[in-house]
C-alpha cells in the first residue's frame, strides 16, 4: 500500500540589513508589502512581538505558520523569515517563486533603508 503525503514546505531566510528593527518593521507594514511578497497566503496573526516581528497562520498555498523576526545586532537588524507547513498548491516550483521574490522584495527595502536605489 502506498502513502500519499503532503508536500511540505520549509523556508529559511535571513538577510542584514543597516537600520533599526523599528524602521525595518515599519517598511514591511507598509500597505501591500507582504501581500506582493507572500502573494498566495493568507496571514492571521499569532504573535505580534512588537520589534521582535510577528508571528502567523498560514492558509492559501501553504497552511501552517509563517514568521519574520527582526534580530537587533550591532549596526542594524537581521531578519529573518520562515514558512513552514504543508503545501496545498500542486507546483513544485512553490519554494523556489518565493524564496526569489522575497530575496527580491526584502532587498528593495534593504536598498531604500541604506540609501541604495535599485
Amino acid at each position: 500500500m502506498r502513502v500519499r503525503s503532503t508536500p511540505v514546505v520549509d523556508v529559511v531566510d535571513e538577510t542584514f540589513v543597516r537600520a533599526e528593527p523599528l524602521t525595518v518593521r515599519a517598511e514591511l507594514e507598509e500597505p501591500g508589502v507582504l501581500d506582493r511578497l507572500w502573494p498566495g497566503l493568507r496571514l492571521e496573526v499569532a504573535q505580534d512581538r512588537g520589534a521582535k516581528g510577528v508571528r502567523w497562520w498560514t492558509r492559501g498555498e501553504v497552511a501552517g505558520r509563517a514568521e519574520i523576526w527582526l534580530e537587533e545586532v550591532p549596526g542594524g537588524t537581521i531578519v529573518h523569515h520562515f514558512v513552514h507547513g504543508e503545501r496545498q498548491s500542486a507546483s513544485r516550483r512553490w519554494e523556489a517563486r518565493h524564496r526569489r521574490r522575497w530575496k527580491s522584495g526584502i532587498h528593495g527595502i534593504k536598498d531604500r533603508l541604506e540609501g541604495r536605489t535599485r
